[in-house]
């Protein structure tokens, strides 16, 4: 069954595929994109990033979304950009669902003493953007040149934007899934 709109959001509509076009066409903007849903509308982009002086990617970024999915038709599903800053924001099922976050790759401070409970990290700049679902533990975050401390927990999205600089302390052993962009 189609989904029926009123000939006001028919016309936001037209003028938001309008948008898509004229955006998509410029350099900077390729993979811009309507996720249209009957109970949500929101936009999806690849957004632009200052390329490192070398143009070099990371090598823990390099292959993203090919380390997610192996065809074109499991790639219409799954990790995307949330914000452009850093951010943390409780996951609902339908995000969970619609970013596909439970089959992402898997990290844990279990096994790196770095990490171990306790430990202080300052100073910490991110090398690439990554998006991180936490599925068990605590981390306590103070964004440069900030004195208010984030503690993230169990189902946060969190949005490290690349250059991101802050100190990191575990509160309790941390698992989550990422998205490296």
């Amino acid at each position: 069954s189609s989904t029926r709109y009123s000939p006001v959001m028919n016309s936001l509509l037209s003028l938001m595929i309008l948008l898509i076009a004229v955006v998509g066409s410029l350099p900077c903007m390729q993979g811009f994109s309507l996720i249209h849903k009957p109970s949500r509308i929101a936009f999806s982009t690849s957004l632009c990033s200052s390329p490192a002086e070398n143009d070099e990617i990371h090598p823990a970024v390099a292959g993203w979304p090919d380390k997610y999915c192996s065809n074109e038709e499991e790639c219409g599903v799954g990790p995307q950009i949330l914000h452009t800053e850093f951010a943390v924001d409780k996951g609902t099922d339908e995000l969970v669902e619609d970013l596909d976050a439970l089959n992402w790759p898997t990290w844990t401070t279990a096994d790196k003493e770095k990490w171990a409970v306790g430990n202080q990290n300052t100073d910490k700049v991110m090398p690439y953007g990554e998006l991180s679902y936490v599925l068990s533990g605590k981390l306590e975050i103070i964004p440069a040149g900030q004195e208010e401390a984030v503690i993230v927990g169990p189902g946060d999205f969190v949005t490290f934007p690349e250059g991101f600089k802050a100190s990191w302390r575990v509160l309790e052993e941390l698992t989550w899934h990422y998205f490296l962009y």
